[in-house]
């Protein structure tokens, strides 16, 4: 199923969580006070949002594929503000509809449904507050992913028993059947993301392959299915170039897991390969692992992929440091399928020891209709390449100053400064934003 038609069947889906239990209970409630009704509206609103946002980032792989990392990320962040902004709203409404209704957050009085919407307030409040303090945790992100964690699923089950011990929901049954429905739903996608793929799924068992060694901090994880000695046979992961999945070295819901983009080719091989740069406690155990260590993978997600059977165009490909990952595996898929598309690769890096896979896009550009150009920023004496960073005045002087007929295809990734100015300096030269395809290191 192609993306777009695959974004509009989650729209639809979305809009049916948001406002389905909403104009239902327009029908139920249609004998009461309008502010009343306005109240009631405005938390089953908050209730929808909240579902989209703890759906969005469950690793959905039809979702990844369809919005791409930076999409499902930005989506939840969107709707969790949404959340807390309607639910603010919904508290006005019921304290105007019912001012005494205010004795209720005085735990001596409050019911049950008072207490639990007090509950999932708090937590949502702190959530978004812990969300806008992302950027300086980040030496504490295991920590800070299971507070979030643990907040967002208490806001979740508190907003459920509100709903429940209020009744006079639950108690019409169209309405109780629709809340049932999207409760069930929610518990199903839940039960994917955090048992059966961490837990239970055989076909995402691996076990090291090799382990290679690219440069003094980068090293690439060959990785190939587990085969059971009983049971079904584990078949090999099926992937587009560019895209990525997530790492674990335990078979635990709490084991720490981190996500990586594919290198490997997609096609030819059942092994895959990662490669990864030593930047924490994680990535530097990658390359201590050992032949036949078993490892876990939870993939394959994302959208920043190329495919000669979507697209007939050349491609401008803008990577920086590991960043080049998605970029390398595009280029192998296309040597292994005899793609003739013309290519122009960007590769940047600080120093001459961080240009990836340099002896490969040589025997690349050769079998490819592939020109690399090869930037430093902190060039030795004698580099005859390019020097600087990927700005517009670089781009500018290498991308061709008319395309003709020939529609281009942009895909940037690396940190988010580069991904950024990369990014703005195409939209100066008037690029279509459709074209810009982005992946940034930091988003997760």
């Amino acid at each position: 199923m192609r993306p777009g038609l695959v974004r509009l069947c989650w729209a639809a889906t979305f809009l049916a969580v948001l406002l389905g239990p909403t104009l239902l209970s327009l029908v139920n409630g249609s004998d009461n006070p309008l502010v009343s009704q306005l109240a009631v509206q405005t938390g089953l609103l908050a209730t929808g949002l909240l579902v989209g946002a703890v759906v969005a980032p469950s690793r959905l792989r039809s979702l990844t594929r369809a919005l791409g990392i930076e999409g499902v990320l930005g989506a939840h962040r969107s709707l969790g503000l949404l959340v807390a902004l309607m639910v603010l709203l919904h508290l006005m409404l019921v304290l105007v509809a019912n001012p005494g209704a205010v004795t209720l957050f005085d735990p001596r009085q409050a019911t049950t449904a008072s207490r639990a919407a007090v509950i999932a307030t708090v937590s949502l409040v702190v959530l978004v507050g812990l969300a806008v303090l992302r950027g300086r945790v980040r030496r504490r992100y295991a920590l800070w992913r299971w507070v979030h964690i643990l907040l967002g699923v208490t806001s979740v089950v508190a907003t459920g028993v509100h709903i429940w011990w209020l009744g006079h929901l639950v108690d019409d049954p169209v309405l109780r059947m629709a809340l049932t429905v999207i409760a069930v739903g929610l518990l199903g996608v839940l039960g994917v993301r955090w048992l059966w793929r961490p837990m239970l799924d055989k076909r995402g068992a691996y076990v090291v392959r090799a382990i290679r060694v690219e440069t003094d901090d980068v090293h690439t994880l060959v990785i190939g299915p587990r085969r059971p000695r009983h049971g079904f046979d584990v078949s090999t992961l099926a992937f587009e170039p560019g895209q990525f999945a997530w790492i674990r070295v335990r078979r635990s819901v709490l084991a720490e897991e981190h996500p990586f983009t594919i290198a490997s080719c997609a096609a030819g091989s059942e092994s895959v390969e990662f490669t990864i740069r030593d930047v924490g406690d994680f990535t530097s155990s990658i390359g201590s692992l050992g032949v036949g260590d078993p490892v876990w993978i939870d993939g394959p997600h994302g959208a920043f992929t190329w495919d000669n059977r979507m697209y007939s165009r050349a491609l401008v490909l803008v990577a920086a440091g590991v960043g080049i990952t998605p970029m390398i595996s595009m280029l192998r898929t296309m040597a292994f399928r005899g793609d003739a598309t013309p290519v122009l690769l960007l590769c940047a890096a600080r120093t001459e020891d961080g240009l990836l896979f340099r002896d490969e896009l040589g025997d690349l550009a050769a079998r490819l209709n592939l020109t690399v150009v090869q930037v430093l920023s902190n060039p030795p004496s004698d580099w005859a390449g390019r020097s600087g960073r990927i700005d517009k005045e670089l781009l500018d002087d290498v991308l061709p100053q008319r395309t003709g007929r020939r529609k281009f295809e942009y895909f940037l990734c690396g940190p988010p400064a580069m991904v950024a100015g990369a990014g703005a300096a195409l939209a100066q030269r008037g690029i279509d934003p459709a074209r810009i395809h982005t992946e940034q290191f930091d988003m997760v």
